[in-house]
């Protein structure tokens, strides 16, 4: 974050992914985005630089509509990549900016459903349709493109070039002076000015050039240490037999180190919904710092997808005309979702010290 005093102006970057919650402080909040735009104070020019390969589709949509009512003139600059939600982002600006060699990608939303009966998979079935289409009103804000046409694009994973996105209206022009490198760092991990992006999750990837391989200059040898005779230690069996203090030292502390996992995943398993991922988690090795991120999305799509069917079962009633008295199924549903994220994270904290 920066601001010019002179200009009247700031500058934001979002680089990396868009989540709701922040878990290793490299991720992009709305609640972060709104503290650093607030800090810029009442600035007349605003730019947002972008660099990201997509996330939470609420997350982004908060930080699009945040940049949608600032009163200063926003210009966004694709410093990469602008993939999935990063690209509903950048279409909240009054001006988009892409210098040659960025991208842009959209797609359709997608989820996990952790389980349940037909109904189930309907109703989130139907979720996505409705947040594809909310997705859809963005983009024909921006472009001239109708809705079948933009449905076309999402249903193929659609990936632009700076070029391709200016013919088509998803930005407004390029930027030759300042060009951008993109290249494939092994197997499926994109590097686009120098942020590493997973494109196994994409079905369409493009197929980018390979980082080219710096050569090391050989090491000089050091010969290893000849072994004492009779110290000389091949294996497991053979470090047991003749150093057990060593041996039984190691194996405790392999011991306790998977305990204290175990005993960290098994205190998120109250968490509404988390009983089957903690399982898992446990029998796949993971940590708790990984299920919980599991837990959070699994209960936010779960309580997203409960809402929108009170909210169906609310306008095919006509419960529609009644005042409301209460907060509305959105509203409740964030609420929730927050409050079991909070409570995760306590639980987490404590287990480690309250750190």
């Amino acid at each position: 974050m920066t601001k010019n005093e002179t200009k009247n102006s700031g500058e934001l970057m979002l680089y990396g992914t868009i989540s709701q919650y922040s878990w290793w402080d490299d991720e992009v909040t709305p609640q972060q985005f709104a503290d650093d735009l607030g800090a810029l104070g009442d600035i007349d020019e605003l730019t947002v630089r972008v660099n990201s390969g997509g996330g939470d589709v609420f997350a982004g949509l908060a930080i699009h509509n945040m940049i949608k009512r600032h009163k200063a003139t926003v210009t966004a600059h694709v410093d990469g990549l602008a993939a999935s939600i990063a690209s509903i982002i950048i279409m909240a600006a009054d001006k988009i900016v892409m210098p040659r060699g960025s991208m842009i990608m959209i797609h359709n939303p997608w989820s996990s459903v952790w389980g349940g009966e037909a109904s189930d998979f309907r109703q989130a079935a139907d979720v996505l349709d409705k947040i594809r289409d909310a997705l859809i009103e963005v983009y024909q804000g921006r472009t001239s493109l109708d809705t079948e046409e933009l449905k076309t694009l999402m249903d193929a994973e659609t990936w632009m070039t700076a070029t391709e996105a200016v013919e088509k209206g998803f930005a407004d022009e390029t930027d030759a002076a300042v060009p951008v490198s993109a290249s494939m760092s092994g197997g499926k991990m994109a590097v686009f000015n120098g942020l590493k992006i997973d494109f196994s999750r994409f079905q369409n990837a493009p197929k980018l050039q390979q980082a080219p391989v710096v050569p090391v200059a050989a090491a000089v040898p050091t010969p290893a240490p000849k072994p004492i005779k009779g110290d000389e230690i091949l294996n497991l069996a053979e470090l047991k037999e003749k150093h057990p203090d060593l041996f039984a030292a190691a194996v405790a502390e392999g011991v306790q180190n998977e305990r204290s996992r175990i005993t960290e995943l098994n205190a998120l398993a109250g968490a509404p919904g988390a009983a089957d991922i903690v399982a898992k988690a446990i029998t796949d090795g993971k940590t708790a710092a990984q299920a919980a991120v599991e837990i959070v999305q699994a209960s936010m799509q779960r309580l997203s997808t409960e809402a929108a069917a009170r909210a169906a079962d609310s306008h095919s009633s006509n419960a529609a005309v009644v005042p409301a008295e209460g907060p509305t199924p959105q509203v409740s549903a964030e609420a929730a979702a927050q409050a079991e994220a909070d409570a995760i994270v306590a639980e987490m904290k404590k287990l480690r010290g309250g750190k």
